[in-house]
């Protein structure tokens, strides 16, 4: 039962397997010496850790990651600096981002860098961090490796670490395989062992936050306590002013990873234009696989239909210009893309996966399909394009919708986590 209610991207096992046999060796060793090291370290300073704080000071937090944009940061930083929690966050990352109030950016050294990788360098630097200022939490952005480290930060400077669920199961379901992290996602195997060692670990975390509740209900039912469920939140004043005639049907806004599936969204535009000849569509997201999707975009004669905007800061005026989005991932957790969509007022069709449904009501704020379905696609955006007053009643729906996913709504939720 919990095998299909909690399903992965299994296509990343088999491509994991086709590593040589010497690689996945060595994967596996690393990766058992790492959750040894971080629990032997974690165990050594437990007499070190912080008494639990009643007091409703606010709080200062080093959180280290890599991010992958602005807007990402807005929607899970900018909440818990504009709290009343919050004191200062540093953030420990590969370059400078966003610039907000009460957050500090600190980069790794680059000779750090070079020699060790940037997950070492970014550890490295957050404990330094963390010793100087004597924070009250430390946090980490995914649990491989980040969420490990911050944890073992935490207990060295006995503090309070937090790990940020932002992949859903699929960072501990097998043991990190499916999880596209470097090193755990080469190991060749589905490790059961290595994915109950995990769980322990998170055990030893003082406060998880997941993207959503299906996540959070994977934790729980392997015992894992003090989860919260914080989406992020989005500043609805920067998606204001913004009504305009739509010029494009469909938008897919993604990184260009196998994961996302862009081939997927490309048979079902292909389906679609047979029955409405002028379909329009638009991708927006770089990737190394940019070329590739272009070309399989010219084979299926979609020269005229599909767009490829390419990198860019600004999707929001793509989305504004949009009548549906579109999702066709094989894996995900709660995309900050959807509910920008939903602050929008956009109607969404995507594959029924990870925390999806707390966003997406089926028949209401637009449609969940399974991730194989490509008729069923086809069928639904055929429907919201079409039936012109169906899309207008979904699409409030859908804003109605995101009023649970703004900044205020996420600042709230730290204030109640933290307090």
């Amino acid at each position: 039962m919990e095998e299909k209610k909690y399903t992965v991207q299994k296509s990343r096992l088999i491509d994991s397997q086709k590593n040589t046999l010497f690689k996945q060796l060595l994967s596996r060793f690393l990766i058992y010496q790492i959750i040894r090291v971080s629990s032997l370290i974690t165990i050594l300073f437990s007499y070190k850790s912080k008494k639990a704080d009643e007091s409703f000071n606010k709080k200062k937090f080093v959180f280290m990651g890599r991010f992958e944009s602005n807007n990402w940061i807005a929607a899970h930083i900018k909440p818990l600096a504009e709290s009343n929690v919050c004191e200062h966050i540093w953030i420990v990352a590969d370059k400078k981002m966003l610039e907000i109030e009460n957050v500090t950016y600190v980069t790794p050294s680059p000779i750090i860098q070079k020699i060790f990788g940037n997950t070492f360098a970014r550890t490295y630097t957050a404990y330094k961090v963390t010793k100087k200022n004597k924070v009250d939490y430390v946090g980490g952005f995914h649990l491989l490796l980040n969420g490990i480290f911050a944890n073992v930060i935490a207990r060295m400077n006995a503090t309070k670490s937090i790990y940020f669920c932002v992949g859903g199961w699929s960072e501990i379901v097998g043991g990190g395989v499916y999880s596209g992290t470097p090193i755990f996602k080469d190991s060749g195997k589905h490790d059961c062992v290595l994915e109950k060692r995990l769980i322990n670990y998170i055990k030893t975390i003082d406060l998880v936050v997941t993207m959503g509740n299906k996540a959070k209900s994977y934790l729980e039912n392997k015992q894992v306590e003090n989860v919260v469920v914080n989406p992020g939140g989005i500043d609805k004043s920067v998606f204001q002013n913004f009504s305009k005639e739509k010029n494009n049907d469909l938008i897919l806004v993604a990184r260009l990873d196998p994961v996302k599936r862009v081939d997927r969204f490309l048979t079902i535009v292909e389906k679609l234009k047979l029955k409405l000849p002028n379909i329009s569509a638009l991708v927006v997201g770089g990737g190394n696989r940019l070329k590739e999707y272009e070309l399989l975009s010219q084979q299926l004669g979609l020269n005229k239909n599909v767009t490829f905007t390419g990198a860019t800061v600004d999707v929001t005026s793509y989305l504004v210009d949009s009548r549906v989005f579109v999702l066709t991932s094989d894996s995900e957790g709660l995309p900050l893309s959807c509910m920008e969509a939903a602050t929008l007022g956009l109607p969404i069709v995507a594959s029924d996966i990870g925390d999806l449904s707390d966003l997406v009501e089926s028949g209401k704020t637009g449609y969940l399909i399974n991730k194989e379905d490509i008729s069923e696609f086809v069928d639904k955006l055929h429907l919201l394009i079409t039936n012109k007053k169906l899309a207008e009643q979904v699409s409030l729906d859908a804003l109605h919708k995101s009023e649970k996913f703004t900044l205020q709504a996420a600042s709230t939720i730290w204030e109640k986590a933290i307090n």
